[in-house]
Order: C-alpha cells, then structure tokens, then sequence
C-alpha cells in the first residue's frame, strides 16, 4: 500500500492534480480496515486501494467530489451496528463503526498530509502528523504534540524494513509481495556476474554488498527483518556470521533443516537467537510464488505480533 500512495502521489503531482486523501479516523467493532488505513480518489473518481472492501467505495466518490470543489475537509461516521442508522441502506455486512476524514491534496497545500504520511513511513523513528480541520494544513512532528479541539492527531508507525541477501529470480515474487504489504524491501549480493544477470533481467534492483560489509552496511540502512537466500552455502553461512544480523527481530534462511544445519556448522560465529530455518509457514504449493507467500506470511506475523493461526479457530476477534 505504501508503494501504491507513493506511486499516485507523484503522478498527482507530475500533472499538478488534486487527489482525495480518505483515512480511518476511528473504529469500533467489525470494519474491513482499521485506524490508519488509506485510499486514495482521483478527479475522475478512479480509486486506489479500499476502506470497506467495495461496500462504501460508491459513497465516497460523491463525497470526494465535494471535497474537491470545496477544498475543506471532512469527516464522515458509518454506524453499521444501529439498525435505524441510514449506513444500513449502504448493505455491509460488517457491523461495526467507521469515523474517516476526506482531504483534498493538491499543489496548493503541497498534497499535505499524503506528503508527511510517506515521509513518516519511511523514517526510522514513530511520528506524529497533524491536520487542522478548519484550514486543511498539515504538520509532522517527532515528539508527542500538543494539540486543540480542530485537530486530528495520527500516530506514524515506521514501516518495516526488509533486507533480501542473495539476487536470484526467486527474488521478485518475495519482493513484491512484502512491498505490497507495506515494507521497504532492499535486496543485496556480493557477486557481481549475479548482481548483472539479475539487475538486467528483473525489475528489482539489487546492490553489490559482501558479507564483510553487511554490518557498515545495516548501520546505515537499518532493518528489521532479513532472509539469507544466496543458494551458496558457504556465502550463506558468511552472511549468518555477521554481528548485526543477531540485532533483527527475524532472520529466516531459506532451504531445508537439514542445509540448515551444514550452514550454521560453516559458521564463523554462533547462530543468531532469532534464527529461523527453515523459513516460512507450512502453506504447501510449489514454486517461487507460493515459497514467497510462505515467508512473507511468516513475517507478517512477526511484525504484527500475531499466532498465524487459522481465523476460524481463533476464540476473539478478527483483529483482537
């Protein structure tokens, strides 16, 4: 999703178009995307991404349009739970509450607060963005701010960060996967005729970083996960081997527990605690696509604190 604003954002501004901003404000019980979601709706109505999976998508449209004209603000509130509500006409089937705010991003407020969100995103630290309601301007902060009654405060979770060692063409499918769910994806190898097949045939770029550089390198480009894919296993137990791999949340590396083995035996350095080989949830499937939605599903996991168990089992709610 970040990629996809990011994407829009510079096409809005390349053609110098307005664009509205919809966000969830607030939720209360079932709703399809919770506190923090965004979509974007363009002066033609073309719209990008979902706030209720296609059940007020309609609704908004005409809403956007008013805000365009008008160039204000607003708020609106959906209260699928009260059977009196007028929501209800809309037929969702969740029954939850949804409270949005639609803005108006253009040329003249700089496209506000869209700007500030992808700026946050890609921080290494949380943030703060605020609107003011009455004027429509937006304002980022790193520290907790203070506010009044016209001003909608969002807290900015950083985005998470993904490092990819090893360029292959099974790189593509784990890298846009974890893209599309929001991660900032880098891929990195330390050989060069790889480096050049890869970087010539594969829309994803990669760069040149050996093993002896990785900790430089994470210092500077600090990660939150990494998967150790180089298909070498010796390069792979190099890579293992670094201090600054230990420091991550999660660090998969990719083939069967018994490679696992031979490659953390190769190791200069003990294993990192955070180990995970194999790497990935057992989905079953064959192929590049469905290895990579085994462990970009596992991450996920990682990063939101949740089991990876099946919803239907699962006692609380959906998102509980």
């Amino acid at each position: 999703m970040l990629d996809q604003l990011s994407k829009q954002l510079k096409l809005a501004q390349e053609k110098q178009q307005a664009i509205v901003l919809v966000r969830v404000l607030a939720t209360e019980g079932s709703t399809y995307r919770k506190i923090g979601a965004r979509m974007l709706i363009d002066e033609q109505g073309q719209q990008f991404d979902l706030i209720s999976g296609g059940c007020l998508e309609t609704h908004l449209g005409h809403h956007a349009i008013q805000v365009i004209q008008q160039g204000q603000p607003k708020v609106i509130e959906y209260d699928f739970g009260d059977p009196d509500s007028p929501a209800w006409l809309l037929g969702v089937g969740c029954r939850g509450r949804i409270k949005l705010l639609l803005e108006k991003l253009c040329l003249e407020n700089n496209y506000g607060s869209l700007t500030y969100y992808i700026k946050a995103k890609q921080a290494t630290s949380p943030s703060w963005l605020i609107t003011d309601l009455a004027t429509g301007q937006s304002q980022l902060c790193t520290q907790v701010p203070e506010t009044n009654n016209n001003d909608v405060t969002e807290y900015i979770r950083p985005a998470p960060r993904l490092l990819l060692i090893g360029a292959g063409l099974d790189t593509p499918p784990l890298f846009n996967l974890a893209q599309q769910l929001g991660f900032l994806v880098q891929v990195i190898d330390q050989r060069s005729q790889i480096l050049q097949r890869y970087n010539f045939t594969q829309n994803v770029s990669a760069i040149e970083v050996s093993s002896n550089n990785l900790d430089a390198f994470i210092n500077q480009n600090p990660q939150d996960f990494a998967l150790v894919k180089t298909h070498n296993q010796q390069l792979d137990a190099d890579y293992l081997s670094q201090a600054s791999l230990a420091e991550l949340s999660y660090v998969g590396l990719l083939g069967p527990k018994e490679r696992a083995q031979r490659v953390v035996d190769q190791m200069l350095a003990p294993a990192p605690k955070n180990l995970v080989a194999p790497a990935g949830l057992d989905l079953g499937g064959d192929g590049a696509h469905a290895i990579a939605l085994s462990i970009v599903a596992q991450i996920q996991a990682q990063y939101e604190n949740m089991s990876a168990q099946s919803l239907a089992i699962k006692a609380q709610g959906i998102h509980d």
